[in-house]
C-alpha cells in the first residue's frame, strides 16, 4: 500500500504548484468539485488515495480555514454588475488583475474566519472597475465569497497590470468611491470615481443651510458609461448614488488646493482674542465642508483664544470657531485648533448648527494631541451671560463665564445639560452636550449622527434651545 501511494504521489508531483495558504484553495476547489461530482468508482478511488495525502502535504500550519458564506444581499447588485471602465473589454488585462489579486491579497487575507476575505482562487475574484481617469489608471477588485474584501490598484495611464501599485484593501461597500492624485507632487490634480451597481441613479446635491440644519436639492446626472468619473476636481461638489429609493453612498469632492478664506478675526461680542491666521484656515475648512467656498457667504468668528491642550507643542493651542451666517441669523459652525508646531486638530463635537450668537449656547470638547481625550469642555454662551451651570445625574456644577466664555473638566463619554444665565439670574440659553455619537457621525450632516448609541446618563429635561 505504501509503495502504491508513493507511486501515485510521484505521478502527481509535477502538477502541484506551491501557493500561499494552499489549504484555502483546496477547500474552495473541493466545494466546487462537489457540485460537479461524477459518481464513478474510478474517480472516487483516486480521490480516496490522493486527497488525504495532498491534505497532509498542503494544509496551513495555522489549521484549516473556515468555508466562506455567500456575500451579503446588499452587495450583490454591485458584484453582479459587469466590469466598468475603459479596460472592461480587455480580457487579458482583467485576467491578470484577478490572478494578481488572488496571489497578493488573497495570500494575506484569504481566510474568511478573519473578517473581510479575498479568495485565493482567481475565478472567485471580480474586477469591478478597470480603466483610465485622466492620466491615472485605476483598478478595483473584490472577492465573490463570504464577506467580500476589495483591493485597489493605481498607476499611470497605459501601465500593465504588473506595474500597478497596490493601494490598499478593505471591506466592500454597496457603492464605491476613489479619490486619487494625478501627478507626482502633493499639489497636482485630483481625480474622482463613484461606482454603483448597474441601474443606479447618480445625483448632484445643492445645499441650503440654516441655524437648525441643512436641506439638499438633488438633480440627476447622466452617466452613459455606468459610473461617475471626474478627471480633475476643480470645485467642491456633493454626489450620491441610489438604487431605487435606497441611497447607497453620499460623498463630497474637494480640489487639492484650498487656501485661507477672508474673515474678520475679531470674535463676536469680544469673546476671546483675534487669531487672524487660524481664523482664515478654519473659515476655509468650513466653506469647503458646506460647499460655500467662493459663493460670497458671510462668515463670523464666534470665539477664538489660546487654551491648553494635552500633548500640544508648548502646551497651548490657538482655537477658533467660525460660523456661516444664514438668513435666519445663525448657521453651521466649525472649530479648529493649531499648536506651536503648526499641527492642526479638530474634534467631532466642535462643529454643528447654532442660532443667533446673541442667544445661542455651544458646548464642545476641545481636541487632544495624545491618545487620551481632552477633558476640557468649552462653553461659548451669549456675551451677556455671566455664569453657566452643568447638570448631570442631579448634580450641578457652576461654570464662571467671562464675556460668555468658560469651561469645565469632564471625563470622556459624557452627557450633560448646560444652562447660561445673565447678571440678573435670567436664563438666556440651554443646550445638551454628549460625546456619545455613532461612528461616522458628521455633525454638519445630521442624518449620519442619528444611529442610537448607549448613553452614560440622561440629561435633565430642559426647554427648547434658543
Amino acid at each position: 500500500m505504501i509503495d502504491e501511494l508513493r507511486a501515485v504521489l510521484d505521478r502527481h508531483a509535477d502538477d502541484i504548484t506551491p501557493r500561499p495558504y494552499p489549504y484555502t484553495r483546496v477547500v474552495v476547489l473541493h466545494r466546487r468539485r462537489r457540485r460537479n461530482l461524477v459518481s464513478t468508482l474510478a474517480v472516487v478511488s483516486v480521490l480516496l488515495v490522493v486527497a488525504p495525502a495532498a491534505w497532509l502535504l498542503t494544509r496551513s500550519p495555522a489549521g484549516p480555514h473556515q468555508l466562506a458564506t455567500p456575500p451579503p444581499a446588499e452587495l450583490l447588485p454591485l458584484l453582479n454588475s459587469p466590469t466598468r471602465g475603459s479596460l472592461a473589454g480587455d480580457e487579458a488585462f482583467l485576467e491578470a488583475m484577478r490572478r494578481r489579486t488572488a496571489d497578493e491579497v488573497g495570500a494575506e487575507r484569504g481566510d474568511p474566519a478573519n473578517g473581510p476575505y479575498m479568495p485565493t482562487d482567481p475565478d472567485r475574484v471580480k474586477v469591478l472597475f478597470a480603466g483610465d481617469i485622466g492620466s491615472r489608471r485605476y483598478v478595483l477588485t473584490a472577492g465573490l465569497d463570504g464577506w467580500p474584501l476589495k483591493a485597489m490598484f493605481f498607476g499611470h495611464q497605459d501601465e500593465p497590470p504588473a506595474h500597478l501599485a497596490q493601494a490598499g484593501s478593505g471591506a466592500l461597500e454597496a457603492a464605491e468611491e476613489a479619490t486619487f492624485a494625478i501627478g507626482p507632487g502633493p499639489d497636482d490634480e485630483v481625480g474622482f470615481l463613484l461606482l454603483g451597481p448597474v441601474g443606479a441613479v447618480y445625483e448632484e446635491g445643492q445645499a441650503q443651510w440654516s441655524s437648525t440644519g441643512v436641506t439638499r436639492t438633488w438633480t440627476a446626472i447622466a452617466v452613459p458609461d455606468g459610473y461617475l468619473a471626474v478627471a480633475n476636481v476643480t470645485r467642491i461638489q456633493r454626489f450620491r448614488v441610489r438604487l431605487g429609493d435606497k441611497v447607497l453612498r453620499e460623498v463630497q469632492t474637494y480640489p487639492v488646493k484650498a487656501g485661507p478664506v477672508a474673515v474678520d478675526p475679531a470674535p463676536y461680542g469680544g469673546r476671546g482674542t483675534p487669531m487672524p491666521e487660524v481664523a482664515g484656515q478654519v473659515a476655509s475648512s468650513l466653506t469647503s465642508l458646506t460647499q460655500l467656498r467662493d459663493t460670497g457667504a458671510v462668515l463670523r468668528v464666534l470665539w477664538s483664544d489660546e487654551v491648553p491642550a494635552p500633548g500640544a507643542a508648548g502646551g497651548l493651542v490657538r482655537a477658533v470657531t467660525v460660523q456661516v451666517v444664514t438668513a435666519d441669523g445663525g448657521g453651521p459652525y466649525f472649530t479648529g485648533v493649531v499648536d506651536g508646531d503648526g499641527m492642526w486638530r479638530d474634534h467631532l463635537t466642535g462643529s454643528g448648527f447654532a442660532g443667533d450668537p446673541a442667544r445661542a449656547l455651544i458646548v464642545m470638547r476641545l481636541p487632544s494631541y495624545t491618545a487620551q481625550d481632552n477633558t476640557r469642555l468649552q462653553v461659548i454662551a451669549p456675551p451677556g451671560a455671566v455664569r453657566a451651570e452643568s447638570v448631570q445625574g442631579g448634580q450641578v456644577v457652576d461654570i464662571p463665564l467671562v464675556d460668555g466664555v468658560g469651561w469645565r473638566p469632564a471625563p470622556p463619554q459624557t452627557t450633560l445639560t448646560v444652562r447660561a444665565y445673565d447678571a440678573a439670574g435670567a436664563l438666556l440659553a440651554t443646550t445638551t452636550f454628549t460625546d456619545l455619537l455613532p461612528p461616522g457621525c458628521d455633525r454638519l450632516n445630521p442624518p449620519t449622527c442619528q444611529t442610537p448609541v448607549p448613553t452614560a446618563g440622561t440629561p435633565d429635561p430642559v426647554g427648547p434651545t434658543p
